[in-house]
């Protein structure tokens, strides 16, 4: 059953000892649950209190597992005292956020939209503001619940040092923005569409020891097929062999790619990128 906590967060019982926290329609981040301790993977946006929602889970330590740096994968950061990352984005992960870029980034569309948002929600005051990890992880690593481990995997693309958990109990995958049904982002300047493909395929390569996907945008779990699914839109897209489009996003210039099902953006022809911490091309 489905508990709705800060008047924000679904919260819901996935699978043995993993537990979705929801923000309807922005970003889930998953809780496994240990014997010993418990690993919260990415920490939504910060737009309500997630250790709230956290904490009538479970009142096991919880170890932050960020799959990368994007804000609204380090918003709650604040609110834990152990936070694991990328060697290579540990200096991302605690850059400050300001309100203004935030409000160009996020805040100023979903008003727009009309997003209704926690009524203790100021949006004049949100910003970002992520201690520096404590722990930062790199391939091979494994973080030891007490009675299961994440295998920690290296899967760039998305961000160059992004990550994947493999759960040792479940055989589930908890893939960051690598994988998921919906629009694939490869256009920031920390993007790279060839890594986003070798990762893809070094995935399918173990597909059959993955019994689901945790995806943190659109469906919650995929199927361990969608891998294949996703390997072939971006690996399309990186060789030229898609129907493409120049479109905006975040009101800059990027090229879509179409292919069956899903989409992919990468950067506009004769640019590096989208920069997030400047939101210019």
């Amino acid at each position: 059953m489905d508990r709705i906590v800060e008047d924000w967060f679904v919260v819901r019982e996935m699978d043995e000892g993993i537990v979705m926290i929801q923000e309807p329609g922005h970003v889930q981040s998953f809780l496994v649950l240990g014997q010993d301790r418990a690993a919260l993977i990415d920490t939504g946006m910060g737009v309500a209190d997630i250790r709230a929602a956290v904490e009538v889970v479970t009142d096991l330590p919880v170890q932050v597992l960020n799959t990368h740096w994007h804000f609204d994968h380090i918003g709650g950061n604040a609110r834990f005292s152990r936070i694991g990352a990328a060697s290579r984005e540990a200096s991302l992960v605690s850059t400050p956020l300001s309100n203004a870029l935030l409000t160009r980034l996020y805040l100023a569309p979903c008003l727009a939209d009309g997003v209704s948002f926690p009524e203790a929600f100021d949006p004049r005051s949100y910003e970002i503001k992520s201690p520096a990890p404590t722990l930062t992880l790199a391939g091979g690593d494994s973080i030891d619940l007490g009675d299961r481990q994440l295998a920690v995997m290296e899967t760039p693309g998305h961000t160059r040092g992004s990550l994947s958990f493999l759960d040792s109990r479940t055989a589930s995958l908890f893939s960051g923005d690598l994988v998921y049904n919906g629009t694939l982002y490869a256009h920031f300047t920390d993007s790279d569409i060839r890594a986003y493909e070798e990762s893809l395929e070094r995935l399918c390569d173990i597909q059959d020891r993955i019994s689901g996907i945790y995806a943190c945008h659109n469906e919650p779990l995929l199927p361990p097929e969608f891998l294949k699914s996703c390997l072939e839109a971006v690996t399309a897209a990186a060789r030229g062999r898609t129907r493409s489009e120049r479109v905006t996003d975040w009101g800059l210039p990027v090229l879509r790619h179409e292919f069956c099902s899903l989409a992919v953006l990468t950067p506009d022809r004769d640019s590096r990128g989208i920069d997030i911490l400047s939101c210019k091309a």
